[in-house]
């Protein structure tokens, strides 16, 4: 049975209130088993359109579920992606309440602006390379607001693919003479060194998983703008934060970013 728009409407207020209430829900797909793919999407652009009716404004995209580990705990055979939203951004440094999440991990990726405008369906990475302004260091923080992390892959998709907030390191460069499959990052909790891995980690490239974006976004009717954010997986593990954990990614070219937790 198709699932209706009252249900999707109802799926996303779940996940809004959630968020805002910092009071997580049970999965969605035991209230609605019968729930596809293409519903879940539909349910994130009706969280996503709903914020910006009430002021926020979409600056990116991010992509998830970039390796084989995460693919097989959600059961599925290709990445997933999510809306970066203006309230998701801290700046680089910045502390995070920890009073605003439920259960964040954070992780590092290779963050790309854009310069021009990536409509698929048939983008490659020289596409990918060609469109990009900049590249630079990021963390991501990600909270589902299912319980537990109860997640599959139709809750990570509805909930925005559990996007939380971001940072961008300060500088930007560009991808010319730069080897982003093999860019390492060392990813550091209070000053001590949890994970290592290179850019290779997603994807086999991170612009792989750029282009990849912007062809599947075609299929839902939509592209990459010039000028938006585009996180493209993470390089390494996620790891969970707590109160007073400062978390570094040291990129060996881009420089770093950081962030604080209270």
């Amino acid at each position: 049975m198709p699932v209706t728009e009252e249900v999707i409407t109802d799926l996303a207020h779940r996940l809004i209130t959630a968020e805002q209430r910092c009071v997580p829900i049970e999965p969605i797909t035991s209230l609605y088993p019968d729930l596809t793919e293409v519903d879940a999407y539909r349910v994130q652009m009706a969280v996503v359109t709903t914020k910006v009716e009430h002021g926020d404004r979409v600056i990116g995209r991010k992509v998830g579920a970039t390796s084989q580990a995460i693919q097989q705990l959600l059961r599925i055979d290709e990445p997933i992606y999510g809306t970066l939203l203006e309230s998701n951004q801290v700046a680089n440094g910045e502390t995070i309440s920890l009073s605003r999440l439920i259960h964040p991990r954070v992780e590092c990726e290779i963050a790309f602006l854009l310069g021009e405008d990536l409509v698929g369906p048939s983008i490659v990475v020289t596409d990918v390379l060609a469109a990009t302004q900049a590249v630079m260091a990021s963390l991501e923080i990600n909270d589902p607001r299912t319980r537990e992390w109860k997640i599959g892959s139709h809750e990570a998709i509805a909930d925005n693919g559990v996007a939380a907030r971001f940072v961008l390191g300060e500088q930007r460069l560009s991808v010319e003479g730069l080897d982003l499959p093999n860019t390492k990052v060392v990813l550091k909790k209070n000053g001590e060194e949890i994970a290592s891995a290179t850019g290779a980690a997603v994807l086999g490239d991170p612009a792989r998983a750029v282009a990849w974006l912007a062809n599947k976004l075609a299929e839902h009717h939509q592209s990459l703008k010039a000028g938006e954010i585009v996180l493209p997986g993470s390089m390494t593990p996620i790891y969970p934060v707590g109160t007073a954990d400062r978390i570094e990614a040291e990129f060996d070219a881009l420089g770093s970013g950081s962030v604080r937790f209270a």
